[in-house]
């Protein structure tokens, strides 16, 4: 049966039950990007497209950057507790309730949408284990696109990145970057540009959305796209609100996040071309990492899976049968 005869047969079988359907409910949906973010906008349109497909049966609101008041660490808990109803959280962010969703920002783990595919068929299962115990259930995965490294000088090779003063945007960032033989710096993301100005730092690691965003290419001049990592947000729903719905409801969202997850993923990849195409319109150059890069890369990453399973022990078997699957 296809995505779209699934969702026209729940639709059918609400008209036939329009007094149950008829009893309208309402959820908030708290999501931490802006209006202009492909997250949000991909959350506004799977709310509209559930509230057609019910006949608004279910309506849900999406509030975005923060607006329900809910931290972007706290969403797994807001969720729980049914503070709102449902959220689209990073899941890394989340790491400091449930350590296991820290790990998809291992370097050299998840590289790319292929990769993002194959890691979300294995892990898929404990992630589920994990929301059901926090009293949630996934609807549908997004990944972002991954991030690379923006310098005053081109970054080719394992040489070239010796000694690089990198601004890091998080501690596993921090660690990869020193092991690969930078030394990366932590500083507030507003002081960049005066510290590349006075030549203090040498550049800053992050993703191409936040590089032409933040107009990186007015102090940088290159971009190496390492894609050294991928992480995915998650767009979950409270058990309670879900096991209230009836079994048409149900049905009707469930195709509706198969359906669409295919349209958001293209929406990132998108994302990543289109920011890409911005840096390379405003002068940047795109850089290619060498072998000895890649090699590095690989080497650092490996040892820090290694560190990753000393302090989340439940991860190795999980990451073990992924690399032999994904043939890393």
């Amino acid at each position: 049966m296809t995505i779209i005869t699934r969702i026209l047969g729940a639709t059918a079988a609400l008209a036939l039950t329009a007094p149950a359907a008829f009893a309208e409910t309402k959820w908030d949906m708290t999501t931490a990007w802006g209006a202009n973010n492909f997250h949000a906008e991909s959350a506004i349109a799977f709310a509209d497209a559930v509230r057609d497909a019910t006949e608004g049966s279910v309506d849900i609101t999406v509030h975005l950057s923060g607006e329900t008041g809910v931290k972007i660490t706290e969403k797994l808990t807001a969720v729980e507790t049914g503070i709102v109803q449902m959220a689209d959280m990073l899941l890394f962010l989340q790491a400091g309730e449930e350590p296991f969703l820290g790990v998809d920002t291992l370097p050299y783990l998840i590289q790319g949408q292929d990769e993002m595919k194959i890691w979300l068929e294995v892990a898929g299962p404990t992630y589920d284990e994990i929301f059901e115990r926090r009293n949630q259930k996934v609807l549908y995965y997004v990944p972002w696109p991954s991030p690379g490294v923006y310098t005053k000088n081109a970054i080719v090779s394992a040489d070239d990145m010796a000694g690089q003063r990198i601004r890091a945007f998080n501690a596993t960032s921090f660690t990869f970057l020193e092991k690969m033989g930078a030394a990366p710096v932590e500083l507030p993301f507003e002081e960049l540009a005066t510290a590349v100005a006075a030549g203090t730092v040498d550049g800053a690691a992050t993703s191409t959305s936040t590089g032409a965003n933040s107009k990186l290419y007015q102090f940088t001049d290159h971009f190496n796209p390492l894609n050294w990592s991928m992480s995915p947000d998650a767009v979950t729903v409270n058990l309670d609100a879900w096991n209230a719905l009836t079994e048409e409801e149900r049905a009707v969202i469930e195709a509706l996040a198969d359906d669409m997850e295919a349209d958001f993923w293209a929406a990132s990849a998108a994302e990543d071309e289109t920011q890409t195409a911005v840096l390379v319109e405003n002068g940047m150059t795109i850089s290619t990492a060498d072998e000895t890069l890649t090699a590095k890369m690989a080497e650092a990453g490996k040892a820090m899976w290694a560190d990753f399973f000393v302090n989340v022990p439940e991860a190795q078997a999980v990451v073990e049968a992924y690399a032999e699957k994904a043939g890393k």
